[in-house]
């Protein structure tokens, strides 16, 4: 069995227990998946281990904003508390963002991942968007800023790469 085939055993074993509250046990999987997982060429395994991964990250993210959200903000120790957790939520959607760009911007990665992981930054970026929006702290106002301008830049460059691209192929 290779490193790819024990990681997607390992998270079916996480799904199949039903234990979904149960984040100490995702985060490793999530925080070191196999290099194979991420193509270049992409078989159905690891389309389905790039989406378990996925989904891993965005349940991580759900846990800890949850985990914020709860405190009780008036006692300070829990206020600190429940900033950490803000920042944890954080921490993963945008692990799972700069994965997925780092995927789309690989040359050697198909056309369909490339693609995937294009449109599924859209929706990271609107979900980053709208919980730097929720939040009270000024340091997230200039978070969603940067984040925007960030998301434009990127997006801007990947038209021009596929304008280029297009381009090239015509030629040929």
């Amino acid at each position: 069995m290779n490193e790819l085939d024990t990681w997607l055993e390992r998270i079916g074993d996480w799904y199949k227990d039903r234990k979904h509250d149960q984040v100490d046990r995702l985060e490793p999987l999530i925080l070191t998946p196999p290099d194979a997982l991420w193509g270049p060429l992409i078989t159905d395994e690891q389309s389905k281990g790039i989406a378990c991964w996925l989904d891993g990250c965005l349940r991580i993210f759900t846990f800890y904003r949850h985990l914020a959200d709860s405190s009780n903000p008036e006692l300070a120790s829990q206020e600190a508390s429940s900033s950490s957790h803000q920042d944890k939520a954080y921490q993963y959607l945008m692990f799972a963002y700069s994965k997925l760009q780092a995927v789309s911007c690989d040359p050697k990665s198909e056309p369909d991942l490339q693609e995937w992981c294009t449109q599924r930054l859209q929706h990271l970026c609107v979900l980053a968007l709208e919980f730097t929006n929720q939040q009270q702290e000024p340091r997230w106002k200039e978070e969603s800023e940067k984040l925007i301008e960030s998301h434009v830049r990127f997006m801007a460059s990947q038209h021009q790469n596929d304008d280029q691209g297009a381009a090239l192929r015509q030629r040929h």
